[in-house]
């Protein structure tokens, strides 16, 4: 008989992360991190792929590395001390070769000099005051951000010459080293009071030291590349023709022709990530590679992230590999590694060659011994637009009795559900709940149509939201309707606020991070002055359309609220300020609607994916008991 997944089995999750190879393609390196709870903490053991067996090693090193680049075949670790980066070469012995007084966000080396970005500050980091005259003034997951730059340098190998490269009127964001072409790609945004959404491409030529503009202004850009010593790609959307959340295209630079066009038909797919929603994994890898002149990238594609090549002609190829989530690769001579999830498996290593997929690892194979809930599709028509939804019962399902059921919503809202492992899903079933979740209109995978909810970011999908519950009741007779919850976080906090400021239909709600207020969002927010900005649509503003504001702000209608509801949120949540949970949480304590609060110190944003082990476990604790008190009582 097999188990049932409970509260604490999220601590078994073994989570691979930074995938690299070395130069002559003979060992790859990752992370495996693990949770502890007792020191609260990730732990994190380094890993060596032999590649022509494709058998794995665990690394005895005297440090936990940050990152790992590879210089050609040797291994270089980094590690940061507060505000020190250090650097171990690695071949049969370990040895310090650099120590920088600065934080280290990237690097190159080569063999007599080195080259890196890092954050400049224009204040003490140690004051206890904190001032700026720039914006945002903090960053998710960053803290203060205000009055800040980043900046590339370059050093003598014995860090005793470092010397600033780029002006102090450029915020450098994405950068590509490549140095056997001798130049640096880099974008950049121009300083100014507030950051802008648009930011330029520039190259640096390591033998002429000249920086060299390649767009002007137009363009809102993800990830850049080198392909040759003139070529160069990137992802972005050109704001001149399109709005700031529509799909981003590839485009080609080049250097000696002096243009900019785009590479490639134009394909209306999100290559943004990361996109599929999941409370069990997170990566530090970059979704695109240089391989023999083609470029490699991922697309999120109706139900599942699909891997594309292009070359230089503009030629696209599509890449199935099998897998749902694709979260870090590796493109070599006779196939692709890979970190992703398939199925209701977790996080393991793959191998793609020749049309067929081969698990390598079994970190996560303790899975294996436990039951699962497999998802239900329930597609559905509504209004002339097709949605897919995904429908999970209780474990141990009795046909003949009477369940609670939880809708959970989706944050973003351009990201997506599909049918890949959570343990928020699991755990509520193996609890005696169904759960069911779809991906209304807003949401990702589908082109810039169906992800185009401006000026109704609450409206449109609040109806869409109540038409998929009455699908998943009418199939489903075994969901009590009268103890049905709803929960979501970021995104699906502010429609899970929203909701239950519409209808009386649901007897709990658990929102997690999300907005009550579009008009303290748009200023509190760290992309709140150009996220909230768009969604509002018609170049709407607090003070020239105060209305819409009002009406898409979930707080307006407290007053209708009569659903039980608990609220998470983290303190150092700069994406969506805790102030948002904190302002409903008051207005329904003021209203006697049966409410609480959980603010959670040190944790940002990523609080359910990323958070420390015992914030998760309390997270998840929470959320139990809420529903539990709510949908089973009597």
């Amino acid at each position: 008989m097999k188990n049932i997944i409970k509260l604490k089995d999220f601590l078994k999750n073994n989570i691979l992360t930074n995938l690299k190879i070395n130069e002559s393609q003979t060992k790859a390196l990752y992370f495996v991190n693990t949770l502890n709870i007792e020191k609260n903490n990730y732990e994190k053991e380094v890993i060596v792929l032999e590649f022509k067996t494709l058998k794995t090693n665990k690394m005895e090193l005297p440090f936990i590395p940050d990152d790992f680049y590879f210089k050609g075949d040797m291994i270089i670790f980094k590690v940061i001390k507060k505000d020190n980066t250090l650097f171990y070469s690695y071949n049969e012995d370990i040895e310090e070769i650099i120590n920088i007084p600065f934080v280290v966000n990237d690097i190159a080396f080569s063999d007599e000099e080195f080259y890196f970005i890092s954050e400049i500050q224009k204040f003490d980091s140690k004051t206890i005051i904190k001032c700026s005259k720039t914006g945002p003034f903090y960053e998710n997951g960053k803290g203060i951000v205000g009055n800040s730059i980043v900046s590339l340098f370059k050093s003598s190998m014995d860090v005793k010459d470092i010397s600033l490269i780029t002006s102090l009127d450029m915020d450098i964001d994405q950068i590509d080293f490549d140095l056997k072409n001798n130049r640096i790609m880099f974008t950049a945004f121009d300083v100014k009071k507030l950051k802008a959404v648009k930011s330029n491409v520039y190259s640096y030529n390591i033998l002429s030291q000249e920086i060299k503009l390649h767009t002007e202004n137009n363009y809102r850009i993800s990830y850049i590349k080198s392909m040759d010593k003139n070529k160069m790609i990137f992802t972005g959307v050109n704001l001149n023709e399109r709005s700031r959340n529509d799909n981003q295209q590839l485009y080609l630079v080049d250097e000696a022709k002096g243009n900019v066009k785009r590479l490639g038909d134009y394909v209306d797919l999100s290559n943004e990530n990361p996109s599929i929603v999941t409370d069990s994994i997170f990566s530090t890898s970059k979704p695109i590679k240089k391989y023999n002149n083609e470029f490699y990238y991922l697309r999120v594609n109706r139900d599942r992230e699909m891997l594309y090549r292009i070359n230089l002609n503009g030629e696209i190829s599509e890449i199935y590999t099998g897998l749902k989530v694709i979260n870090s690769y590796e493109v070599v001579d006779n196939g692709i590694l890979l970190i992703g999830l398939n199925d209701l498996k977790l996080h393991e290593l793959y191998f793609y060659s020749n049309g067929n997929l081969k698990q390598i690892s079994n970190y996560n194979k303790w899975l294996e011994k436990y039951e699962l809930s497999k998802p239900k599709k329930l597609n559905f028509d509504y209004k002339d637009v097709a949605f897919d939804g995904y429908v999970f019962k209780p474990i141990s399902f009795d046909e003949n009795k009477n369940y609670p059921a939880v809708l959970i919503i989706h944050g973003g809202p351009k990201m997506i559900y599909s049918d890949v492992y959570s343990h928020d899903v699991q755990l509520l079933c193996s609890k005696g709940y169904f759960v069911f979740y779809f991906n209304p209109m807003g949401s990702d995978g589908r082109g810039d149509e169906f992800a185009n909810i401006r000026g109704s970011f609450g409206k449109k999908p609040f109806k869409q939201f109540m038409k998929f519950t009455d699908e998943v009741l009418k199939k489903y007779k075994s969901i009590d309707e009268k103890r049905l919850g709803v929960t979501g976080g970021s995104y699906g906090g502010y429609m899970t606020n929203y909701i239950i400021g519409h209808t009386k239909r649901f007897s709990a709600a658990v929102s997690e991070r999300g907005i009550s207020s579009m008009m303290t969002a748009f200023t509190s927010s760290d992309i709140g002055y150009k996220f909230i900005y768009e969604y509002m649509g018609n170049n709407d503003t607090p003070w020239n359309n105060m209305d819409a504001y009002i009406e898409e702000s979930p707080i307006t209608y407290a007053d209708n609220v009569e659903t039980p509801t608990l609220f998470i949120h983290g303190k150092d949540d700069y994406r969506c300020h805790y102030t948002e949970s904190l302002n409903m949480y008051s207005a329904l304590n003021y209203l006697g609607v049966d409410s609480k609060i959980c603010l959670f110190d040190g944790e940002h944003h990523g609080l359910v994916v990323s958070g420390k082990p015992q914030s998760k476990e309390r997270r998840y604790s929470e959320m139990i008991d809420w529903f539990d008190k709510y949908l089973k009582r009597g």
